[in-house]
């Protein structure tokens, strides 16, 4: 090998190991769980016209559901809700039935068929406010549905 090609391979190397090595670490995301209502979907009747997700943060992340910034909040990151408030130790955030129903339907779609027990896993994310360190936050829940295995009656 040439002395050149030597020299650029280590100059390279050593840039490639400073941006390793002096990268801003990656912000904690707090963790966190939804619990819905309704709980129980049939998706052969007209969707609910709304659907709560009640977010929880888990126990010793460090957020507080208080502070959560409403604007950033997404279901499945595209659809924001329709409205947020805070309840004790809780955020409740109402999204349109109909959006939550066509989001369940797409994950159907990406999953391919469904096995039973018949269960869509949601995720919910947005970020703190900034007073409180726009810290990102995720929080999941189950969404069942109810399958039928024959026609349901007209």
């Amino acid at each position: 090998m040439r002395k050149g090609t030597v020299a650029y391979s280590v100059v390279l190397l050593l840039i490639l190991a400073s941006l390793v090595a002096f990268a801003p670490p990656a912000a904690a995301v707090i963790e966190g769980s939804i619990k819905w209502d309704p709980y129980k979907v049939d998706l052969s009747l007209p969707s609910p016209s709304t659907f709560t997700a009640l977010i929880r943060f888990e126990s010793g992340e460090g957020g507080n559901p208080r502070d959560i910034n409403a604007s950033t909040v997404l279901l499945e990151g595209s659809l924001a809700p329709d409205a947020t408030i805070y309840v004790p130790g809780a955020v409740e955030a109402e999204f349109d039935g109909t959006g939550v129903v066509n989001i369940l339907w797409g994950e159907i779609t990406h999953l391919g068929q469904l096995a039973p027990p018949y269960k869509i896993w949601l995720t919910i994310t947005g970020k703190l406010i900034d007073s409180a360190g726009a810290t990102p936050f995720s929080c999941t829940g189950e969404v069942k549905l109810i399958v039928h295995h024959s026609p349901p009656p007209p």
